[in-house]
């Protein structure tokens, strides 16, 4: 400390010993007077000045202090626990509320020692008079900090446990009542574990009530939207008003059949009952948003299941019959009555699983000659006593034959390219790929396509007077190409020429020459009639050989 008034000086006094002395009223007892009282004055205030000097390194010094509790505490906090147990007595220790003495320090005590010791010892009384308050306005202002630390801690625990009962809500089947009802059940028995307001406890339980309702009826809303959609189009669903306590302890006693009788809210209840009473527990305008929510939800339902159906419709007969089975998806009878209804959707996925019979039975009739098709086609038709399924299966039977017989007839080159990888893979290599390709009208590839060709449609028990060497469609395509004119479908028409000449076999050449002449195409070879053009041609020749027909497992496409 600095002192600015010497130090011998502030203890100077008039000498009053054994010096001479002088009446007070003389000249020189007065001016000994005086100057003593000057004397005086200087010591006092050099004390006043003390004290302020000391009095203000005190409180730097306490500011000091604060500063590394400030830090101590912060510490503290950050090491505590999550749900702060321990933080006060941590950090302020613990005091005897009756007697005031201090029966557990704290990390206070130790941080206070510790300062002590390093400031001057003329502050330390002023420091250590402070202590205790220091203590108290620490210890409530940590105490404040481990309840609020305490009440987070059971917030962000209710939240962890209401999102995994919500989750298990969502998951589960809303219609299975008992599994909601533990859910809910185990969240509101948290919610009475806390250390909660009346009022702020009831609100918490009216939004857990609400948020499991609305988790249900999403989980419907995701099962089944068309449900959903009805079951929330009556409007505003209000609930029993009852308390979950009660409710529970009334439902576990006997079931009053009177009561039942009456059905009030004891009686067993529907999954729709039940669904939509716990619906009644959310907020009037949060309802009207799910209600939308659903009518969206069923609305792309219907939309998605039109176009599975559509698609199945138009696909699944064709592609069955192709290959024996289908890339997408059939569509069941409940997503025919979401779209039709009951007795329409019923109706109509009958007609698609006969269809789909159809091109099965097209399918497995693949392999089979003629000869056994026509004797299926009897055995399906020898049965008039049968019973109603078996009438049905010999009914698509019977379509299958037809028009397999018949396609085997009108098409029979299109209809074995068709059904064997082998020979379509051929007729794309040498007429599909264009003239840029070297593979393209091979006459080796050519060769042994044809061969293959004719080779199966004698297996199947076609006669030669309706052999079709190459499928009827690549000659109409190609008598179109030669129409337009174009230089490089002309080049393609002569290296066709070319391939046609050199086609081998007489009985396959005279195949070939009819097929021509039927596709406008006779002038092809030399010798041949002068060629028509396709419209020419359908207009003077109409024959059922020359159109497509639109039968189950037969595209066109090439």
């Amino acid at each position: 400390m600095v002192h600015i008034i010497p130090l011998f000086v502030g203890e100077r006094r008039l000498d009053t010993g054994n010096a001479v002395q002088y009446p007070d009223t003389s000249p020189v007892g007065e001016a000994m007077q005086q100057l003593g009282d000057r004397w005086q004055a200087a010591a006092e205030r050099y004390e006043q000045r003390k004290a302020q000097q000391q009095a203000f390194d005190t409180e730097i010094a306490a500011r000091r202090l604060n500063g590394e509790l400030a830090q101590a505490e912060a510490e503290t906090v950050a090491n505590s626990p999550a749900d702060g147990a321990g933080l006060h007595e941590a950090m302020y220790g613990q005091v005897d509320p009756y007697t005031g003495q201090v029966v557990r320090t704290g990390q206070f005590d130790t941080l206070f020692g510790n300062f002590l010791k390093q400031v001057p010892p003329e502050l330390r009384p002023g420091l250590a008079s402070r202590k205790e308050a220091l203590r108290e306005t620490g210890a409530i202002r940590l105490a404040l900090q481990q309840n609020q630390q305490r009440k987070q801690y059971e917030q962000n625990q209710l939240a962890e446990v209401h999102s995994a009962e919500l989750d298990n809500i969502a998951r589960s089947d809303p219609n299975d009542t008992a599994a909601f009802d533990a859910s809910r059940q185990a969240g509101l028995d948290l919610i009475a574990k806390m250390d909660l307001d009346p009022q702020i406890r009831l609100q918490a339980e009216a939004d857990w009530r609400a948020s499991t309702a609305k988790a249900r009826m999403q989980a419907l809303i995701a099962q089944d939207p068309r449900r959903a959609a009805e079951m929330l189009s009556a409007g505003p669903v209000a609930s029993d008003g009852m308390g979950e306590t009660v409710r529970s302890q009334l439902g576990a006693g006997a079931q009053d059949e009177q009561a039942a009788a009456k059905g009030d809210w004891r009686r067993n209840k529907t999954p729709d009952e039940a669904i939509a009473q716990a619906f009644g527990d959310v907020p009037e305008e949060e309802q009207q948003a799910i209600r939308r929510q659903a009518k969206a939800a069923s609305l792309a339902q219907e939309v998605n299941i039109r176009a599975a159906i559509d698609r199945a419709q138009a696909e699944a007969p064709d592609e069955i019959a192709r290959t024996g089975t289908y890339s997408g998806n059939i569509p069941g009878e409940d997503a025919y009555k979401i779209v039709y209804g009951p007795e329409e959707g019923i109706k109509r996925r009958q007609d698609l699983e006969w269809q789909v019979d159809v091109g099965k039975k097209i399918f497995d009739m693949g392999a089979m000659s003629n000869q056994a098709i026509n004797a299926a086609l009897n055995d399906a038709g020898a049965g008039p006593n049968a019973s109603s399924p078996d009438k049905e299966r010999d009914g698509a039977t019977a379509v299958a034959a037809k028009l397999v017989l018949e396609r085997r007839r009108v098409d029979s080159g299109g209809y074995v390219s068709d059904t064997s990888q082998d020979i379509s893979a051929g007729w794309k290599a040498v007429f599909g790929t264009g003239p840029s390709d070297p593979e393209a009208y091979d006459q080796d590839t050519y060769d042994r396509t044809i061969e293959l060709s004719v080779a199966r449609q004698k297996a199947l028990g076609i006669d030669d007077e309706n052999l079709q060497p190459v499928p009827f469609s690549i000659l109409l395509q190609l008598a179109e190409d030669r129409d337009s004119g174009s230089m490089d479908f002309m080049d393609n028409y002569a290296k066709a020429s070319e391939l046609f000449l050199h086609t081998k076999g007489p009985v396959v050449r005279a195949a070939l020459v009819r097929e021509l002449d039927q596709a406008g195409l006779g002038g092809i070879l030399p010798g041949g009639k002068p060629g028509l053009s396709v419209a020419k041609y359908f207009e003077r020749m109409p024959k059922p050989s020359a159109k497509k027909l639109r039968m189950p497992g037969y595209s066109r496409a090439n």
